[in-house]
């Protein structure tokens, strides 16, 4: 059994989700304390929970402590099946991060899976949908793996009832040196607006088409909450930014603006080589460079050294896995 300590590092949700996704992979088993001992509300949310219970759901075996608030899990799994499978948050927690959790999972197995999960699909502190859809999953892509995703309906704080579905066949990641680098005019932006006035978004889009970036694009949703986010993105380089109840809209699309812009010419964005890292190095030999390496990459670097017998390295701003 592996031990690992969840307030260690970056000691976020990230480190539970990582654990569960390897222990299940190696089929080894964990015990994870202190989970999200740094946070203002330690232990397990509604959305690390349910990472916990779909990772048992598709690697079987036996999970134990898997409670809304619990500081502790173990888990031993059994062996991974694809299939059909319904995952159901019950809040606005992230859609897209138990997504991201068992991916590797379901792309590991010997026959294509269906997911439906239910839950937030736009979060101030995970991918939005439309970031997985148009940044992480294209980048999948490109390292060989074959996933197709739909958000039936978005869904806002603080009560969700979002919808995305996935199909995925087998597919392993390759090893991938060379990334596609895209110009900075292919940048293009997505402007969501559910339940508020259009003016918003028209603000908002102003900011960038007066900064020559023409190719925005508005999308009125239909879901329980009100709410607003915006992805601005190229190629494999993404920044989104949710809008906030008395927040100006110019403010929200100049955040976006400057937050795409500050990236720079990179391969990946500094969110999207974290989410990478486990691809990585179940490729082998693979590197990238992104803006900057954030914390949350040298705690997966940690967590995943327990389990593969990979060496990472970090020059600067590339990440190479051998």
């Amino acid at each position: 059994m592996i031990e690992i300590d969840g307030g260690a590092g970056e000691g976020g949700g990230q480190c539970v989700r990582t654990a569960l996704t390897l222990s299940a992979l190696t089929n080894t088993p964990i015990r994870i304390f202190n989970i999200r001992a740094k946070r203002d509300k330690p232990g397990l949310r509604p959305q690390h929970l349910m990472a916990a219970r779909a990772v048992r759901s598709i690697a079987r075996g036996i999970l134990e402590g898997a409670e809304e608030e619990s500081s502790e899990i173990s888990y031993t799994p059994s062996g991974i099946i694809g299939g059909k499978y319904d995952f159901n948050i019950g809040t606005a927690g992230s859609a897209v991060l138990v997504a991201q959790t068992i991916l590797p999972l379901l792309l590991s197995t010997s026959k294509p899976s269906e997911v439906k999960i239910i839950g937030g699909t736009h979060n101030p502190k995970a991918p939005s949908y439309d970031y997985f859809e148009r940044v992480f999953l294209p980048a999948l892509g490109y390292m060989g793996c074959e996933v197709e995703s739909e958000m039936r309906r978005a869904g806002y704080y603080p009560s969700g009832g979002g919808e995305i579905r996935l199909k995925v066949k087998p597919s392993k990641p390759k090893p991938t040196d060379y990334w596609i680098r895209v110009p900075f005019p292919a940048t293009q932006v997505i402007i969501s607006l559910a339940n508020l006035p259009m003016p918003i978004a028209i603000r908002e889009k102003k900011i960038f088409v007066h900064n020559n970036i023409n190719r925005v694009y508005v999308r009125e949703e239909e879901c329980r909450d009100p709410g607003n986010a915006i992805l601005a993105w190229r190629g494999f380089v993404g920044f989104q930014v949710m809008g906030e109840k008395g927040k100006p809209s110019e403010k929200v699309g100049e955040e976006c603006f400057n937050g795409i812009k500050d990236e720079g010419d990179v391969d990946v964005d500094h969110r999207l080589a974290d989410q990478l890292l486990i691809y990585a190095a179940l490729a082998g030999k693979t590197s990238y460079t992104t803006s900057r390496v954030s914390s949350h990459t040298a705690t997966s670097i940690n967590i995943i050294g327990k389990f593969l017998q990979r060496k990472f390295s970090i020059g600067g701003t590339t990440i190479r896995v051998d």
